[in-house]
């Protein structure tokens, strides 16, 4: 497969593969550059909130999706140019059109990584010889269809254990000019989070990793996030406090819905506001109802969803649908405002999100009883709910609620695996003040 043939897709002529390859390498200006702010509709982190992400200048983002293939990038027989001859564009396309919206996916596998030595995009795999333009155009073909179809690139820089450069705690030059190549090329994309290593303990330092941050955060002129993956465990300290580091990519080896759930309460509440979570490797997380229960048990917990072992070409379309359902619904909600907030559930109620006397998320797997929460603020409140399974949506509105802890009964066409937001209604529940006294009207004044 020839160069111009990969990229022909997005670039008109050889000569401006040429271009982009210069482009990347920093041979010449990138027109980007003129504008180094958040792309429209990209992902970033949420001003108001670290604890979140949102879309630039749009509404709130969540996650949920394979955490899947590592090896997306090397899927298919090898090519005499370096690229692969693989499915990923069928693997995408079903991915599209379900609302499960993420793909984990490496750039390094080789060096010490699961992938065999070809599983670089070096020129001959010699790091060397610098990046294979051949291969980072075909990158860009799959990357624009998935920035397409809103699926975000999860992009590992290195697989666990992977070292190409032994420089101790430093960023030497090689992979200075490794990294920036790899920003250059795909800034461009507003569904993108960089991840610097897998398990990145195996490899690296803290000060390694910070220091590897600290060069993507300089050279992405539109400021994506930047995440760490570690091996199993919550605590985060040596990164809590890195201005270059957004995301804590967990990898939390508990077996129940309820660990799950327990554990991302925890970290959310030692990030204290300064980092967001994604639940984004859970052993044995399984499919179908499992799978869907731990997904919300992880989201009510304040964090986002990947699921190991999903690798799309073998998932069920409807375990992805089901992520889907809870990106649809997450989305439609003020979740950016919310926290878990469990001491609040009150009946058959199992999970909260919320800021309290304002929104609400209520969550149940497997209800018993009425759903309700404690200590409401009278008020009036529109309620949103989900039959979990079905996706069915059932709207109310202008519902008058007392203050204290109260119940609501469940709409007929929503079963017992359901969540609710409830948010006072915009309209105001309280009166109007009334009109200033001791004014008189003026005839004649002028203003």
């Amino acid at each position: 497969m020839t160069v111009q043939r990969i990229v022909s897709s997005f670039l008109p002529s050889t000569f401006l593969l040429f271009a982009f390859v210069a482009m990347v390498s920093g041979a010449l200006p990138d027109p980007r550059r003129l504008h180094a702010a958040p792309l429209p509709s990209q992902i970033i982190v949420d001003p108001a909130n670290p604890s979140w992400f949102r879309h630039h200048q749009g509404g709130p983002f969540f996650l949920c999706g394979p955490g899947d293939p590592e090896g997306f990038l090397y899927r298919g027989s090898h090519n005499p140019d370096g690229t692969r001859n693989g499915d990923q564009m069928a693997l995408i396309h079903k991915l599209a059109g379900t609302g499960a919206n993420s793909i984990y996916l490496m750039a390094v596998r080789s060096h010490g990584g699961d992938g065999d030595s070809t599983q670089n995009p070096f020129i001959d795999h010699d790091p060397a010889q610098g990046v294979n333009p051949a291969v980072l155009a075909q990158w860009e073909e799959w990357f624009t269809e998935m920035d397409r179809h809103g699926i975000v690139i999860f992009f590992f820089l290195y697989d666990d254990s992977t070292k190409v450069w032994d420089t101790g705690d430093t960023v030497g030059a090689a992979e200075r000019t490794f990294l920036q190549t790899l920003v250059n090329a795909f800034e461009h994309h507003t569904h993108l989070i960089w991840v610097i290593a897998e398990e990145y303990q195996e490899a690296f330092t803290p000060a390694r990793v910070s220091n590897i941050a600290a060069v993507i955060r300089a050279a992405d002129d539109h400021a994506h996030p930047i995440a760490v993956h570690k091996l199993s465990g919550l605590a985060f300290s040596e990164f809590a406090d890195d201005p270059c580091i957004d995301q804590f990519a967990i990898q939390y080896n508990t077996s129940s819905a309820a660990a799950l759930h327990r554990g991302m309460v925890a970290a959310w509440n030692e990030a204290r506001g300064r980092y967001n979570l994604n639940m984004s490797e859970a052993a044995n997380h399984g499919t179908g109802a499992t799978a869907r229960r731990k997904n919300w048990a992880i989201a009510m917990g304040g964090a986002y969803v990947m699921v190991l072992g999903w690798d799309i070409a073998s998932t069920a379309v409807k375990d992805l649908e089901d992520c889907g359902r809870l990106v649809n619904f997450m989305e439609r909600t003020d979740f950016t405002r919310m926290a878990p907030h469990d001491e609040l559930k009150f009946g058959g109620t199992e999970y909260v999100l919320a800021f309290p006397g304002q929104s609400y998320i209520a969550y149940a797997g497997n209800l018993a009883g009425r759903i309700g929460l404690k200590n409401m603020s009278a008020g009036t409140y529109d309620f949103r709910w989900l039959d979990i399974v079905t996706g069915t949506i059932v709207k109310q509105r202008g519902i008058a609620i007392q203050a204290g802890d109260r119940t609501w009964p469940t709409p007929p066409t929503i079963g017992n695996e359901l969540a609710v937001y409830i948010r006072r209604s915009q309209t105001s529940d309280v009166a109007p003040p009334a009109p200033p006294s001791g004014l008189a009207v003026m005839h004649g004044a002028t203003p």
